[in-house]
């Protein structure tokens, strides 16, 4: 029998793997399937401690907001010293079981030293983040190579690497480098406690659109108000149902049709029930991202009878079959988006055929009972791991924190930096 893995998240998508969201919840769902499973033997949050936060985040300091965030986020220091976090956490009980991560942001096989086996699972890296438009010009080169090579060194000392996407996949053998028989398409699940049951006497004729998304802007946002302008020229009573973010400033010229029901919370009853309507009411659910690494609301979408217009980029195509169960159009047209739209909405039979067929692609390959499935079949058995216990390398075998010195670590008179946050 295969030995249960220790799950680790960091910080910089959640302090508790089985938070609610963390990872924008699929920590949760992945985390308890695996449990509920029994291969899971725990699961811990790395965090370096506030005063060295404080001083990642002084170092990488610049004017520019965006581009501020995403160099402490790359920090090679500040990974390395994740990984010694993460060293901290693991003892004597815990030998013998493999560490499973999400991302890459820990130097795994470098901290257990190959004696135990490494795994990671990854919806998105670095070689595509910072080719999105969402991403352009925030880093400079130099900054970028430093922490494109320290992922490729992560990945090429992980035993397997478990992707979201085929198209994640093929990124991890042609940029960094990894052997693709240790490259391996699980999928991603739908994160929901229980699957809907079909809707009775669901419409298409309502010409009700729905978007979901925090990050309004990556989402694709703006370009969707734009082309919903469009789309009530020739729908006047048309509705956009915007959920997602906490607040949203949206110019009088594009305001009509527009409905805002900000940051709406499942774990809520009343913002639940909410959400549920709209699934019920909308024909229609669009999501013309930036960048978007996988994309789990159009999933829930589909499991809602509801046909998905999304990218026609990154993992989105294989999320949405084109004709099928929605339609994909170029990023940032919105004269594509618009037409898109338009010419759905206007056959709701065609939306009705998508809306079903969106149901049983969803129920078939995206839920975290298949997606958990597919990784355990995987899994290296006992008998293929390094002979001998674990042995976690002492904190003088992890690379040292580069640029700080014992008289850094005098924080106390250092003025508070503004958190590093995306609004």
């Amino acid at each position: 029998m295969q030995n249960s893995v220790i799950g680790i998240i960091t910080e910089t998508i959640g302090h508790d793997p089985l938070d609610r969201h963390s990872w924008s919840g699929s920590s949760y769902f992945f985390f308890t399937e695996l449990s509920r499973r029994r291969m899971l033997h725990r699961a811990f949050g790395a965090a370096v401690s506030k005063p060295m936060r404080l001083l990642y985040i002084m170092r990488n300091f610049r004017l520019n907001r965006k581009a501020w965030r995403k160099r402490f986020y790359i920090d090679v220091g500040y990974r390395r010293a994740l990984t010694d976090e993460v060293r901290r956490n693991l003892g004597p009980e815990d030998e013998g079981h493999p560490l499973l991560q999400i991302g890459g942001m820990c130097d795994l096989p470098r901290l257990t030293n190959g004696r135990v086996l490494c795994y990671s699972f990854h919806d998105s890296n670095l070689a595509e983040s910072s080719k999105s438009p969402h991403f352009a010009g925030a880093l400079d080169p130099r900054t970028l190579n430093q922490a494109l090579e320290y992922e490729r060194q992560v990945c090429n000392g992980t035993a397997r690497i478990f992707t979201a996407s085929d198209y994640l996949r093929r990124s991890f053998i042609a940029n960094y480098g990894v052997p693709p028989d240790r490259v391996t398409t699980i999928g991603c699940g739908m994160n929901l406690d229980t699957i809907p049951p079909p809707p009775a006497g669901k419409r298409y004729d309502t010409a009700e659109i729905l978007f979901i998304g925090i990050e309004f802007a990556r989402k694709g946002g703006w370009e969707l108000l734009q082309a919903f302008r469009r789309v009530r020229q020739r729908f006047p009573t048309a509705k956009l149902h915007i959920v997602g973010p906490h607040e949203l400033s949206i110019p009088p010229e594009l305001q009509g049709g527009i409905v805002f029901h900000g940051f709406l919370n499942k774990q809520v009853p009343a913002a639940l029930t909410k959400l549920e309507d709209l699934f019920k009411r909308c024909c229609l659910f669009v999501m013309p991202s930036l960048y978007e690494p996988f994309g789990i609301a159009p999933l829930e979408a589909m499991v809602h009878h509801i046909p998905a217009i999304v990218t026609n980029a990154w993992a989105l195509p294989e999320v949405v079959t084109p004709g099928e169960t929605g339609a994909l159009v170029e990023c940032g047209s919105v004269e594509d988006l618009g037409e898109t739209m338009s010419a759905l909405l206007a056959d709701p039979e065609t939306l009705r055929r998508m809306g079903e067929a969106g149901r049983r692609q969803a129920l078939e390959r995206f839920t975290w009972q298949r997606v958990v499935g597919r990784m355990l079949d995987m899994l290296c058995p006992p008998n293929s791991s390094p002979e001998g216990a674990m042995r976690v390398a002492p904190a003088g075998e992890v690379h040292p924190l580069p640029g700080i010195d014992e008289l850094s670590l005098r924080v106390a008179s250092v003025p508070p930096v503004p958190p590093i946050v995306s609004h």
